[in-house]
């Protein structure tokens, strides 16, 4: 069944808590133990220095971000490094995730994009 037709996790004071969706058993399940606690701590994080572009990026930030969001307003394929890890964004497609500390973001493209990091 597809996943908009199940419902989030909430708590016992209707807010939703840390999950993730698992296709193989069809449901939502929580995130337990470190992950889930710094879930938890990180989702009040604020939105900061938006940007945008079309070329190959090096975006450094003043102080550490957790999280980072981009969408790809192209026609093809975009990549993203944070920590040593290299995420691809298709075309169309909004990519939205929490990390370890980071003070920088290198975007590589041709396509237009916006985004914007969450510290």
């Amino acid at each position: 069944m597809p996943i908009g037709t199940r419902h989030i996790l909430r708590d016992g004071g209707l807010l939703p808590v840390p999950q993730y969706f698992n296709g193989m058993k069809d449901e939502f399940q929580e995130i337990q133990g470190r992950n889930g606690a710094m879930f938890v701590q990180l989702r009040g994080l604020a939105a900061k220095e938006p940007f945008s572009g079309a070329t190959d990026t090096v975006q450094v930030f003043d102080e550490p971000m957790f999280g980072f969001v981009i969408k790809n307003d192209g026609t093809s394929d975009l990549g993203f490094t944070i920590n040593g890890h290299t995420f691809t964004v298709k075309e169309g497609e909004v990519f939205e995730e929490f990390f370890e500390p980071f003070t920088q973001v290198t975007i590589k493209t041709t396509s237009p994009f916006r985004a914007y990091v969450k510290g």
